[in-house]
Parts: C-alpha cells; structure tokens; sequence
C-alpha cells in the first residue's frame, strides 16, 4: 500500500511540474507577442515619422497616388547624387552620427 502512496505522490508532483511548465510556456508566449506588437508599433511610428518629412518637405507630394508617390520615390533614389547622399547618411549612422 505504502508503494501505492508514493507512487500516486510522485504523479502529483509530475502534474504539477507540467503546470508549471505549460504556464512557464504560456508567460513567454504572452512575452513574445508583446515583444512583437511593440516592434510593430515602433516600425510604424518610425514609418509615419519619415511619411510626415516627406510631407513636410515637399507638400505636392502629399497629392500624389500612392502609385504616383512610389513611381517618383523610385525616380528619385535612382539618380546617382541621391545614391551618393544616401551612402554618406547611412556611413555617418553606422559611426553613430545623427539620432
């Protein structure tokens, strides 16, 4: 009988530890997905903060299509001088100018 006790204990003690570890699991799940939602959110201020420069520097530009907004963002990138800017702004952010 005594055999009997500790073995049902020991399967009281293993279904515990398996709540325990679906919780542990369900806590970093929940993490994850906040980890995530909060990287969406930051990548979609970042992209309405370069949206309202562009905004702000050009005010025709806010009356194009989305089509028309991207055919001349594409004309605009491919011109070597832009290229060139482009080059230098991303060298100065990988030495950590700018903010």
């Amino acid at each position: 009988m005594e055999n009997k006790e500790k073995t049902l204990e020991q399967l009281e003690t293993a279904r515990l530890k398996v709540q325990q570890y679906e919780h542990k699991i369900q806590l970093l799940k929940n993490r994850k997905n906040h980890l995530e939602k909060k990287a969406d959110r930051q990548r979609t201020h970042h992209l309405c903060n370069m949206g309202g420069a562009i905004q702000s520097i050009s005010k025709e530009a806010d009356s194009l299509t989305r089509v028309e907004f991207y055919s001349l963002m594409e004309q605009i990138f491919a011109l070597p001088a832009v290229q060139e800017l482009v080059d230098a702004a991303m060298e100065n952010h990988e030495m950590g100018g700018g903010s």
